[in-house]
């Protein structure tokens, strides 16, 4: 990496070098690209999140506005192009589109590049950015590190069915409710109406519900469980709380589609969910959101906010023309239009979120900015082992739903066996 840090540093023209739309994120003349060669270039972006085809396009659009020369090929997964595949084929892409919590994945790829010597030399104004959205960008960095640059971001919030809550009288889910203001709010519509049983919420996914607290499966630092304590018991106790409504247990069919296709879920809460809400809404969902709920001791704050990042790789030749595909990603246009089509932007200035989902009908009169109205999380370094420790949860978390086992007891048993999960990966 410092071999070709040292690269940049001889093949660059002595005095100021600018990429255009760097800075404020609009070309001018003081941010030209004229050292950079402008010759045909192919710039190819393994795209190893899933995200917005109509962002991509946005992005395509941008760069051949900005930069002509530059062809953007998106590599999509399939069988042979994963980025394990390309690498091992000696294909490995300039720009790899991820999140946050993988970019670590990628270092036994040996695809890591500390951008911070090449955005200093070209300029790029990290100050656009909100500095927590950076810091989450960091969460693989040893050493301060920026192995990529946040284009957006997800959020939680809470989805409801506006009929159901008229047809109980029941009034609607404000901003700035508590997990328990929720529940009391669940009981009013839960029940049986002309042979069909509406549920009052369902949190979706399980894990979620811990992220506000900051609590994890597994202690990264030490690899070990830290599942048996107060913290996850409050996790465990509330759902069941939720599930134990009358009428409001889990039923087979995912908590998305009762809300979404079957119309049945009075209340929800999820990602950002407005590509299947526009389906959704011409289906006859009358429907509205609100800030995710909160615990009281950690007022307005939500959980995990997967940053969706862009990273040149370390064995890409194109560094500097990959440099202008991110530039063109983050200008003031294209994060504008992703706004205004819904998406969270990593920049801070306010207009972002003033025209939030102003360019899709589906959003019009919606609260959207009682999506704001609620942070992240900070996003948490992760243990290797977190996945599968976050499926042993679930799994308990269903044997203490059907009454095989006391909360103490499951978080006992569950210390220990995802301690013993833990060895027992260790020595494959």
């Amino acid at each position: 990496m410092s071999k070709i840090r040292n690269c940049f540093a001889v093949m660059s023209i002595a005095g100021a070098v600018f990429l255009s739309g760097c800075g404020a994120g609009k070309p001018s003349s003081e941010s030209a690209s004229s050292d950079i060669s402008d010759k045909p270039v192919t710039i190819t972006m393994s795209i190893d999140q899933g995200i917005d085809e109509d962002f991509l396009t946005q992005i395509q659009e941008q760069v051949q506005k900005e930069h002509p020369n530059i062809t953007l090929e998106y590599i999509r997964p399939g069988k042979g192009t994963s980025l394990a595949e390309l690498v091992a084929a000696n294909q490995t892409p300039d720009l790899v589109l991820t999140y946050n919590g993988k970019v670590a994945s990628y270092r036994d790829l040996g695809l890591l590049y500390d951008m911070t010597p090449l955005l200093k030399l070209h300029s790029f104004d990290l100050s656009r950015f909100d500095s927590a959205v950076l810091e989450d960008a960091k969460i693989a960095s040893t050493n301060d590190e920026l192995f990529g640059i946040p284009i957006s971001l997800n959020f939680h919030a809470l989805y409801y069915n506006k009929d159901i809550f008229d047809k109980y009288g029941a009034p609607y889910p404000t901003d700035g409710m508590t997990w328990d203001q929720v529940l009391q709010l669940a009981k009013k519509v839960t029940g049986m109406d002309n042979g069909t049983k509406y549920r009052g919420f369902d949190p979706g996914n399980f894990i979620w519900v811990s992220q506000p607290l900051g609590i994890a499966a597994v202690d990264p630092q030490t690899d070990k469980a830290s599942v048996n304590n107060d913290q996850w018991k409050k996790v465990f106790e509330l759902v069941k709380a939720f599930y134990s409504i009358p009428g409001n247990e889990p039923i087979e069919v995912p908590a998305k589609d009762q809300f979404l296709k079957e119309k049945t879920l009075a209340m929800y809460t999820d990602l950002s969910i407005f590509n299947d809400l526009e389906l959704a809404t011409q289906n006859g969902l009358n429907w509205d959101v609100v800030q995710y709920p909160s615990y009281p001791e950690k007022p307005n704050i939500y959980g995990n906010a997967s940053v969706n990042m862009l990273m040149i790789t370390s064995t890409s030749p194109h560094k500097e023309q990959a440099l202008q595909v991110i530039s063109a990603a983050v200008s003031d246009e294209v994060q504008l239009l992703s706004a205004r089509k819904g998406r969270i932007t990593p920049l801070k200035d306010a207009k972002f979120r003033e025209e939030f989902g102003a360019d899709r009908e589906v959003l019009k009169g919606k609260n959207l900015q009682g999506i704001f109205k609620s942070k992240p999380v900070k996003y948490p370094i992760a243990s290797k082992y977190r996945s599968k420790a976050e499926n042993m949860v679930r799994n308990k978390f269903t044997e203490y739903l059907k009454g095989q086992v006391d909360v103490n007891t499951a978080l006992a048993q569950l210390d220990e066996e995802i301690n013993k999960m833990i060895e027992a990966e260790s020595f494959k």
